[in-house]
Formats: C-alpha cells, sequence, structure tokens
C-alpha cells in the first residue's frame, strides 16, 4: 500500500517528516531515477535515494526512551554554549535518539526520546491532542474566574495560550503559594508559564508528570527508562 513519502521514509529512517519535506524542496530525494516531489506516494517496490543512497525498506526497530529531565539541562541534542544537554544523561548507545518535544531548561519532567520520526510527529502534532499533565508551584491561589479564563484561552505577545483543565492540590496560605496541576493537549513554547504569570500567578517551579499514560512516579531526576510503542496509549 502506497504512502505520502515523507511519512514512508519516516518510518524507514526514524527523520522527522518536516525534515523530509525540506530535503524534498532541495532536490535531495529521488524515487526511480526521479527527483521526488512534496506529497507524492511510495512503497517498498520504488527505489528512493536520500543524496544518493539508497533508503532501505528491512523492518525497522525503533528505541523508545523516557527520561526524567532535570532542571537546567537544556533539551536539545546540540548546545552550541557547551550547557549540559539531554543527551549527556543518556548511554552513548542511544545518541541516535531525538527528543519528542522540549521542555525549557527550568522545567524538570517527563521527555519522551526515540528514533521514530512517525511516533515523535504522533506525540507533537496539536491535532492528536496528546494529553500531558503538570505540577506547578505558583505563587497565590487561583479563583474560578481567572481558572475558566485560562481555558477560554489568553492572548499573550500576540500569542492564544490556554489549558484543558487546571485543578487545585493544595494551598498554602502561610506562605500564599499553591500547587496546581494543569492539563494540556498541545503546547506552545513557555505556555504554562506565560499564562499563569498573566492571570497573575508566577509560576516557581513546572514538573511535568505524565504524557498519554506514561508517569513520573518512581523515576528520579536523570533517571530514564526503555518502553515499546504498544505500551504507550496517548489518550490515557
Amino acid at each position: 500500500m502506497k504512502e505520502r513519502i515523507n511519512k514512508f521514509i519516516s518510518n524507514h529512517t526514524g527523520l522527522s517528516r518536516r525534515a523530509i519535506d525540506k530535503l524534498i524542496r532541495e532536490s535531495r530525494i529521488s524515487v526511480n531515477g526521479r527527483i521526488a516531489k512534496l506529497g507524492q506516494t511510495v512503497d517498498e517496490e520504488d527505489n528512493i535515494e536520500i543524496d544518493g543512497e539508497k533508503v532501505s525498506f528491512k523492518k525497522a526497530f525503533y528505541t523508545y526512551l523516557l527520561l526524567n529531565k532535570p532542571k537546567g539541562i537544556i533539551t536539545t541534542r546540540h548546545d552550541d554554549k557547551g550547557r549540559e544537554t539531554v543527551m549527556d544523561l543518556i548511554p552513548k548507545k542511544y545518541s541516535h535518539l531525538r527528543p519528542a518535544g522540549r521542555l525549557d531548561c527550568n522545567t524538570e519532567g517527563l521527555l519522551i526520546m526515540t528514533d521514530d520520526g512517525d511516533f515523535i510527529n504522533l506525540l507533537t502534532h496539536p491535532k492528536n491532542k496528546v494529553k500531558k499533565v503538570y505540577h506547578a508551584l505558583i505563587f497565590g491561589r487561583m479563583k474560578d474566574g481567572e481558572i475558566d479564563k485560562m481555558k477560554k484561552g489568553i492572548t499573550v505577545d500576540n500569542d492564544l495560550l490556554k489549558v484543558d483543565k487546571v485543578i487545585e492540590k493544595h494551598f498554602y496560605e502561610t506562605k500564599d503559594k499553591s500547587d496546581i496541576e494543569v492539563f494540556i493537549t498541545h503546547g506552545k513554547n513557555h505556555e504554562i508559564r506565560k499564562i499563569f504569570k498573566a492571570v497573575g500567578h508566577p509560576v516557581i517551579s513546572l514538573t511535568r508528570v505524565a504524557i498519554g499514560n506514561l508517569k513520573i512516579f518512581g523515576m528520579k531526576p536523570g533517571q530514564f527508562l526503555l518502553f515499546t510503542r504498544e505500551q504507550f496509549n496517548h489518550e490515557a
């Protein structure tokens, strides 16, 4: 069965669909001796080459790794400033893996890393609505009106920010701080920090505690574990 070329190559190489589309635009991919076109369909019967090297159609065995990223670690494969990255936390045999999305430097918690480009697309594309749960410590106490406003959406710097659900877990009256649980099915850069600041409750600390059915419980900062794609349920 033929598939769109970016999905097909992603399934066999681990490259992201976006990266593949870029290679096609640069005329670096050919199909049966002709320059590939965006959106064309292919299958195992086609001779596909990237920069002159044939793509293997052997069944791919992908690696799926769940990392509890500590605060202060950069979510990137390489850092020009020489800062410690998530790649420094895992064995070199996993150096081919890529982070599925990002956690900013000051946010800790769960991060999935894999060489399965199709799985990365599943996790990061907003249309798939993969549930992510965060634990936040914030200044002050949330009011119902503020939570409703956050769920409807708040425009910050011309960007609409919103959350799916907010639950107050505990209010520390003497410290005027609250433990909050935040649910989102999308993700933008610094979105949670920005939206809480917009309603007057700056975030003190932020931890992602769940992605789909995968949870942080029992994992120490810097610890990782392997899982299979069959074990993951993004609708949980």
